[in-house]
């Protein structure tokens, strides 16, 4: 039988970016407070900060500060209504900032009750805070200044009892994980911190502090009803109870159907391929040349348990789920490196031992100019998710991952059963540096979430998570994959095996693309791929199920056009990005356009509510000056957590809509690069160039010929020349 015609996606879009002037707009800002309303309610507030900042012990405080919470009115989350200059002139330091939810004094139209807004902690003297006061009270003073005390709805102090996290049924009640507000060289805070423990009957752990920009996390063992006293110490952010590794999904299914005998087959990698990375619980050296196992130092033998998993977590990166009708296994073209982090002790410290596993691993690829290209992690911490919390998993890997060389997938954790909070996803699947991966249910069109696989939504930034669902199993079709310790094909389910289900599929498109595309580039084309039905909400799906194998995302059907851009944008710059829709198309033709853009940020851990340090801002046009509302707020299936200003700053964009085509005249995207530090605006030429993927697909129904269309008007594009020798079957 002949091939089905099809196109081959464009590979060089970026042909198609050139700068533009950014348009001015906005309109004058509401404010809900003049400067005499808020000297009567912050006058008081900011005394009785200065005075317990007066009083506080040194046992607490060693520099003498306190922290306050800073909360803002909700109309001025944006990073331009920051209160820099004024916590400037007064002296106060920022520690961090994250979300939280104000009744305000005063509220804009006929909003009403609790609304989200951003809370800012600060640390000060007692001098800082009187300082601020004498500020705020000035008959003289300017004009910028007031404003941005007419941001503020409150300033009180941060106490010990609103840092608690505990989980009641922790099994270690003695051990408690806490975030400070410190850094590497913050000696004084660290040394009165750990005096402090000690003075409690406590000690930290031999472990020691573990740093991020503006964190540090440390385990703590200590008497359970010291815990609520330790919170006093001014700079910790959050105590929590000690995280726990993940259970494994029981899933209770056997396979329906027979499977043939099935061996290893033998590799025929020629030359060296991309650098692939499993952090999991060993493969016993069980997939001969496919797999090379290393060990982190000083591990145990693996468990039986562990050993299961990590060998059928590798072969479904290897092989996929099998397909019973084929009678051997196709070799893959490419190796893994596992590195086996489990078991671990049955310590409180589990689940932090392994994270500084993965750390360090990573570390020392990156460090030596090798890193992985691709990596996988299918385990994690039990977390209950707050929208006020990084965990350290994310934040460590989140910082880890920020260059964008490595595109990493993380299973988002099996608690999707659970009711409300419970069922949402796990560390480090709140990430914004990884590819979080829930779970399908089946293969077959009619799909859904898996009921296991856990829910969105994420923070914001963050906040479409999972990012993308693949096939996990469930009892009714679980997944076969073959493994070589059981001597055949075993039944198994879980988000553990959708996630590098979803790396096998990028690894697919790599090779065929002979690694053209960014890491960034391979993830934004599989969201752009990804299928989601009207029903389906977006905290369960995420951008929807992403195809087995990269052949439906390298082509697509004659009326679809894909196409790949690879930008680097600069601060300052305002890019266009035109969208290659032909003239003359049939007349009432309505062309979909679906569109994503992928980066990768830095981040701030100690910000929550403002973790990425870079933002793109994209506007589309259908024609000069005609908007077309394709990204926005109407992205997100429910906007009830979805924060003003956020949507800029997520580390991924991604929506479809239809129009006439005799309304584009000459589309395109104008892109904005955006940066911020600490949550404040940052000077353009401070800032880094960079790097982004746009992947956008066309279709215009009926039009069989619109490759050919698109091509002629834009000379420029060309098709991605696909390795026809390397079959990547995505059911192999």
């Amino acid at each position: 039988m002949a091939p089905t015609p099809r196109n081959t996606l464009i590979a060089n879009g970026q042909a198609l970016i050139g700068d533009l002037a950014w348009p001015t707009g906005g309109g004058p800002k509401w404010h809900p407070y003049d400067i005499a309303v808020q000297r009567d309610v912050l006058h008081p507030q900011l005394t009785a900060v200065a005075r317990a900042a007066r009083e506080v012990s040194r046992v607490y405080s060693p520099r003498g500060e306190v922290t306050a919470r800073l909360t803002l009115h909700p109309t001025f989350l944006a990073k331009t209504h920051f209160p820099a200059h004024i916590l400037r002139d007064a002296g106060l330091t920022v520690l961090g900032s994250r979300a939280t939810q104000v009744t305000p004094r005063v509220s804009q139209g006929d909003k009403q009750g609790p609304q989200d807004t951003a809370e800012i902690l600060v640390a000060g003297t007692p001098e800082g805070f009187e300082a601020m006061d004498r500020q705020l009270g000035d008959p003289a003073i300017a004009k910028g200044r007031q404003e941005e005390f007419t941001h503020i709805e409150s300033v009180l102090t941060y106490a010990g009892e609103s840092k608690l996290r505990l989980d009641p049924d922790t099994p270690w009640p003695d051990f408690v994980h806490v975030t400070l507000h410190a850094g590497e060289h913050d000696a004084d805070l660290l040394t009165a911190f750990q005096t402090f423990t000690l003075q409690l009957g406590g000690e930290i752990s031999a472990r020691g502090f573990r740093f991020v920009p503006g964190l540090a996390f440390v385990a703590v063992q200590l008497p359970a009803d010291s815990v609520p006293e330790l919170a006093r110490f001014e700079r910790i952010r959050l105590v929590r109870s000690m995280p726990r590794l993940r259970e494994q999904l029981d899933l209770t299914a056997a396979l329906t159907r027979k499977f043939p005998t099935l061996v290893l087959p033998a590799s025929r990698l020629t030359a060296p391929g991309p650098r692939v990375a499993v952090f999991d619980g060993g493969t016993q050296n069980s997939f001969g040349a496919h797999v090379v196992e290393l060990a982190a130092p000083g591990l145990p033998p693996a468990t039986v348990a562990d050993l299961a998993h990590g060998v059928n977590v590798t072969s479904a990166l290897l092989f996929g789920p099998v397909d019973p009708s084929h009678t051997a296994l196709s070799a893959p073209p490419w190796m893994v490196e596992h590195h086996r982090v489990l078991p671990t002790n049955d310590s409180p410290e589990q689940a932090l031992d392994v994270l500084d596993r993965i750390v360090t691993a990573l570390r020392i690829a990156r460090t030596a100019d090798r890193p992985y290209r691709f990596a996988n992690i299918s385990l994690g911490p039990v977390a209950t998710f707050f929208d006020d919390d990084i965990h350290e998993w994310t934040s460590r890997l989140d910082t880890e991952l920020a260059d964008g060389r490595t595109l990493c997938t993380a299973a988002v954790g099996n608690n999707g059963a659970l009711d409300g909070e419970l069922g949402r996803i796990q560390p480090p699947g709140d990430a914004v540096n990884l590819f979080a991966i829930g779970a399908a249910d089946t293969r077959h069109p009619k799909w859904n979430r898996a009921p296991y696989s856990a829910t969105g939504p994420g923070r914001s930034p963050g906040f479409v998570k999972p990012d993308v669902l693949a096939f996990g199993g469930s009892p009714a079709e679980p997944m076969p994959v073959y493994s070589p310790l059981a001597g055949g094909v075993v039944a198994v389910g879980g988000t553990s095996f959708a996630s590098p289900l979803a790396l096998r599929t990028a690894l697919g498109v790599d090779v065929l693309s002979q690694s053209r595309f960014d890491p960034i580039t391979l993830q934004a084309l599989l969201i752009n791929a990804a299928e989601c039905r009207r029903g389906h909400k977006r905290t369960d799906v995420g951008w929807g199920r992403i195809p087995l194998g990269p052949d439906a995302i390298v082509h697509t059907p004659l009326d679809v056009v894909r196409v790949v851009y690879q930008g680097i944008t600069h601060p300052g710059h305002p890019q266009k990005a035109v969208i290659p829709v032909p003239r003359g198309l049939p007349a009432g033709t309505r062309v979909r356009i679906g569109a994503t853009f992928c980066y990768r940020a830095q981040v701030d851990s100690a910000h929550a509510i403002n973790y990425t340090r870079a933002g793109l801002w994209v506007r589309c046009y259908k024609a000069p000056g005609q908007s077309l509302p394709l990204f926005g707020s109407g992205m997100y299936k429910s906007e009830e957590e979805l924060r003003r200003d956020a949507m800029r700053w997520d580390t991924v964009l991604n929506n479809a809509c239809t129009v006439d085509a005799a309304e584009l005249d000459a589309p395109y995207f104008h892109i904005n690069y955006q940066v911020r530090d600490e949550s404040e605006a940052v000077r353009w030429e401070d800032a880094v160039p960079m790097p982004y993927a746009l992947i956008v697909t066309l279709q215009a129904p009926g039009v069989a010929d619109l490759m050919t269309r698109v091509q002629a008007e834009f000379p420029v594009l060309q098709t991605l020349p696909v390795e026809v020798q390397v079959p990547v079957d995505g059911l192999s």
